[in-house]
């Protein structure tokens, strides 16, 4: 079982506290459940619907840790063939650059991602920034499609999310 979904008993333990019940397996059968004391024992449709909600709500942190993971992993400037980092320190430093525009001065050598070094101009400043939107645009659709995929499987802890990105550094 995957650890996005939750159990019989987990969910009880979790949504249901003031129910006490045991079970007489793994808890992934709401047949094995005793009622001991406390509230009622919830429906198996409520504590289904409450799980698929719940197993939805932690497959898309798992999409959101994905997406934040790949907008982190680089960007590629393909007129030049070269990677530069993304991580939100090297985005604020680019952005500078940009900012520069025609003042930048000349003889910055910056390091790329392949241990690499280039010399900065303002043309390749904005090459990254363009690069950056456009990796961003595409890493939030594809986050957007696996929501959207995920929700609307009956399964969602199934879902294979690592698939359909744009690539990173090292892929």
């Amino acid at each position: 079982m995957s650890s996005t979904k939750l159990s019989y008993i987990e969910a009880l333990g979790t949504n249901w506290p003031t129910v006490q019940a045991s079970c007489a397996g793994s808890g992934e059968n709401y047949e094995d459940l005793v009622w001991e004391a406390g509230n009622a024992m919830p429906s198996k449709q409520d504590m289904d619907t409450w799980i698929l909600a719940n197993t939805k709500a932690a497959m898309w942190k798992l999409i959101q840790v994905e997406r934040d993971r790949r907008k982190a992993g680089g960007v590629l400037v393909s007129a030049i063939n070269k990677w530069f980092h993304s991580d939100d320190g090297s985005r604020i430093q680019q952005l500078g650059l940009v900012m520069m525009g025609a003042g930048l001065p000349t003889g910055i050598m910056w390091k790329c991602m392949d241990g690499s070094f280039i010399e900065m101009t303002p043309t390749i400043a904005g090459a990254i920034f363009q690069s950056t939107a456009a990796k961003d645009t595409a890493i939030f659709t594809a986050a957007e499609q696996h929501r959207a995929y995920m929700n609307a499987s009956s399964t969602p802890e199934t879902y294979s999310y690592l698939t359909g990105w744009p690539a990173i550094f090292g892929e």
